[in-house]
């Protein structure tokens, strides 16, 4: 007889849910004890799956308190981030399926040194289909009365006009 042990071993059925399900390539492979390269063969067609459910929520319309916006998450998105003075070329998105076959998809973006990220629900539909807010950062960037902390005003110096000040601001 010839003894075998095996450890961990996942069928490609289940690395694929578990991709499916929003674990990286690495998270996979350590956990199975599996190779990455393993991993990865199995995980191609799905991870493609989720940038494609991520491309297609940044074509849905936001769901807000009097129904679905104008704009689309992606347009909603990057006139927020640039309304506080950041990058949206510097976004990342993904996306993945729950348990109940729901799409979360998730934006990271950086502010500074802070990473932030925000979660919606998508539903695809006609017309795009919608997307939900699933935390407050989400909701935050859908929010159209969304204020931000007021930037702090600074004070002229006696007899100086603006556009001295802006004169006397600027980097050499």
């Amino acid at each position: 007889t010839l003894d075998v042990e095996v450890t961990n071993v996942l069928r490609p059925k289940d690395i694929q849910a578990k991709i499916r399900a929003g674990a990286s390539v690495e998270q996979v492979a350590a956990a199975a004890g599996a190779s990455i390269s393993r991993v990865e063969r199995f995980a191609h067609p799905v991870l493609l799956e989720r940038a494609r459910a991520a491309e297609l929520a940044t074509a849905a319309h936001p769901v807000l308190a009097d129904g679905p916006s104008v704009l689309t998450l992606l347009e909603t998105v990057i006139t927020a981030l640039v309304a506080r003075g950041l990058d949206p070329d510097s976004t990342n998105w993904d996306a993945w399926r729950n348990e109940d076959g729901r799409w979360t998809v998730q934006l990271a973006w950086k502010a500074g040194r802070s990473d932030n990220v925000a979660h919606f629900r998508f539903s695809p539909g006609s017309h795009g289909g919608t997307v939900t807010p699933f935390d407050d950062a989400a909701a935050e960037l859908v929010d159209p009365d969304f204020e931000r902390p007021p930037l702090r005003s600074v004070a002229l110096r006696p007899n100086e006009t603006p556009a001295q000040k802006c004169t006397a601001e600027r980097p050499a």
